[in-house]
């Protein structure tokens, strides 16, 4: 692969291919909008959270193309995170 943008172009081809990621596989996200989550970092790590939007990008992302779909109320609110990164936060 000769350059990032390379890459993008690649793996945005396999997710459009693949479809491996609501919604564009038919299936709905699983959270909306104000849900309350439990976020686990690549380290492991939990942090209690809420859906503060949906990220859609207008062009290529990688992220995207990834499984990022989700913007929570984090110390990066701008960075999207993926559904399998995410738990519902359920109260006791």
């Amino acid at each position: 692969m000769s350059s990032h943008h390379d890459y993008i172009i690649e793996i945005t081809a396999q997710h459009d291919a693949l479809k491996p990621f609501a919604p564009e596989n038919g299936q709905p996200l699983r959270f909306k909008i104000s849900d309350a989550v439990i976020f686990t970092n690549e380290y492991g790590a939990h942090f209690r959270c809420r859906v503060t939007g949906l990220y859609r990008p207008t062009g290529l992302s990688g992220m995207y193309a990834r499984g990022a779909r989700y913007l929570l109320d984090s110390s990066s609110p701008w960075m999207p995170v993926a559904e399998s990164s995410l738990r519902p936060d359920d109260p006791a």
